[in-house]
């Protein structure tokens, strides 16, 4: 494990918005096109090609659990290691061990992972559509700010983390 303590002073800022939300807004936004324009694709496929429909709601089942089960491994991982679960506040420490030697940012990709599953649960079309614009969001708007941040925090300690563990599981 490498742990790495930030300055003893209190920063002031904000890294980014909590993950319950993003996922709400998903989740949100996805039920209001449902409701101006329905689709059904998932419902028609499955039907097309003789797919049991609870079969698929218990593979998004599954998939739903291992992304939350990502996420929750992160948020217990950082407060383990003295590490900020809560992202308003600036983070005091580097965590690189856990779920963390697999990717960056298991609480994004743990909760993408879980709409995703959420999306094949419900048949619901428009939020497996929104879950690559939220990626792309969160990747540009959230992710990159906050490794900039933590590449000027941490330095040399946070740029061997980047080669050893990706962003998201296989990308880096």
């Amino acid at each position: 494990m490498i742990q790495v303590d930030a300055f003893q002073d209190e920063d002031e800022g904000v890294m980014s918005p909590p993950l319950i939300p993003v996922a709400v807004i998903s989740i949100a936004i996805a039920c209001l096109l449902q409701w101006l324009q329905p689709i059904q694709i998932i419902t028609d496929i499955a039907f097309i090609e003789d797919i049991d429909p609870d079969s698929l709601s218990l593979l998004g089942l599954v998939v739903a659990i291992a992304g939350l089960s990502l996420s929750v491994s992160g948020c217990r991982a950082l407060k383990s290691r003295g590490g900020v679960v809560n992202p308003m506040p600036l983070p005091k420490a580097l965590v690189t061990d856990g779920v963390f030697r697999w990717t960056r940012n298991p609480g994004y990709l743990g909760i993408l992972i879980a709409l995703f599953g959420v999306g094949l649960i419900f048949a619901f079309d428009w939020l497996l559509i929104l879950i690559v614009p939220t990626w792309v969001v969160l990747n540009f708007a959230v992710v990159r700010h906050e490794e900039l941040y933590l590449q000027q925090k941490f330095g040399r300690a946070y740029q061997d983390y980047t080669k050893r563990s990706p962003r998201y599981f296989f990308i880096h």
